[in-house]
């Protein structure tokens, strides 16, 4: 089976997605947690890194052990979610977990002199009615709850998301089917799509608050559906796609597939949503540094996987080009700022502030205006890409 839908607990997108995660991770569901405030972190800047998920830059369960002691000796940990026994002494210096504020290391200056994007830029929390979608390409959900079992439920809480869309979530359908069993129906929604190609890849999945008035998985064309890359949810406002693009893969093996096939098809699909009469949200891993600001080194990426001319001329072209379908809801709020949202475990980008804008949330032009925030949480650790999300005004 290559899916799976399934409706929620009641504790909505947080309890279907933290109860889907610990299943796959073969751990019991988290305990709840204590919502908070979202704090401010401090102005440490984005940083960028290189490569994509698929194929430019291999991926590891943590980052290499030097990028591990350099965090160690140049900060202190964050004060996170982590809570010291009062009857065992922690040590002095205790490693920070693996899904909260990064260390505060110090910031290197900004790429080109241009300002690098702080949570510290954010819209004040909007308490008026909104819609809060999120994505993150958690890199293997089962690897994620591992080093935090509550990195998802903690990051839907904080947010208020009422839509969270994970890529490369790597399950099977046993993995889905152990997380949905015996989950009561509820006010949630949680929707998979698996990888039928290949077993540990690729792979999505939608989770949201409330029930979605419908759900589909793929495009609805066989040639680009077996890898598990998109989930659509319809909510009563909007439809909500939830994608994670090819990336055009070593030696830009498959760049011709990604521009001249899928590009063309994925803009197809979305496009045709629109005619149904309702706005759409484009939520996930893209696979494009669309502009050089999107980059830590473009000279150096030109032919780069995600970074070529022609994947950049396509993305704009199919998807954000002006008057186009749809807006990038981060440049439009902060066109001259550096904000990145993947970074290579191999070249310790996090800590160089090397990295690439690779996620995405693309908005219909008439949602646009109503675009409050649209952020990135750049010290939230457990992956190499960063969780990222838009705050949208209801009427």
């Amino acid at each position: 089976m290559k899916h799976k839908a399934s409706d929620a607990g009641g504790d909505g997108a947080a309890g279907a997605a933290a109860a889907a995660a610990a299943a796959a991770a073969g751990e019991a569901s988290p305990a709840a947690a204590t919502p908070r405030k979202r704090a401010r972190r401090s102005p440490a800047a984005d940083k960028p890194a290189g490569g994509d998920a698929d194929a430019v830059a291999p991926k590891s369960a943590s980052p290499p052990a030097a990028a591990a002691a350099a965090a160690k000796k140049k900060a202190s940990p964050s004060p996170g979610p982590v809570r010291r026994s009062a009857r065992s002494p922690a040590p002095k210096k205790a490693p920070a977990p693996a899904a909260a504020a990064a260390p505060a290391a110090k910031a290197p200056a900004a790429a080109a002199g241009r300002e690098l994007y702080t949570t510290a830029m954010r819209a004040p929390r909007l308490e008026s009615p909104a819609l809060t979608v999120m994505a993150w390409n958690v890199a293997g959900l089962r690897s994620l709850i591992k080093k935090d079992a509550g990195a998802v439920r903690r990051l839907v809480e904080e947010e208020r998301v009422d839509v969270l869309c994970l890529q490369e979530t790597k399950l099977q359908d046993s993995h889905v089917a152990a997380a949905t069993k015996g989950r009561g129906r509820g006010g949630g929604g949680a929707v998979f799509n698996c990888s039928a190609a290949k077993k540990g890849y690729s792979g999505v999945a939608t989770f949201t608050r409330s029930k979605p008035l419908s759900s589909s998985c793929g495009i609805g064309l066989p040639d680009h559906d077996d890898e598990g890359r998109v989930v659509t949810v319809e909510l009563p406002s909007c439809f909500v796609v939830n994608a994670y693009v090819p990336n055009s893969g070593e030696g830009l093996k498959r760049l011709a597939y990604r521009t001249g096939q899928w590009d063309v098809a994925f803009s197809d699909y979305v496009k045709g949503l629109e005619a149904r009469g309702k706005p759409v949200i484009v939520a996930g891993d893209l696979n494009c540094a669309h502009h050089p600001i999107d980059i830590h080194n473009p000279k150096g990426n030109l032919r780069s996987a995600g970074f070529t001319q022609e994947e950049r001329d396509s993305f704009g072209e199919k998807l954000v080009a002006p008057g186009g379908p749809l807006v990038d809801t981060f440049r439009a709020q902060h066109p001259n700022v550096v904000g990145y949202t993947y970074y290579s475990y191999r070249t310790n980008g996090r800590a160089k502030n090397a990295g690439w804008r690779l996620d995405y949330l693309l908005v219909s032009q008439s949602l646009a205006p109503r675009v409050h925030d649209a952020f990135i949480l750049r010290d939230v650790l457990g992956s190499d890409h960063v969780p990222l999300g838009v705050v949208i005004k209801k009427d």
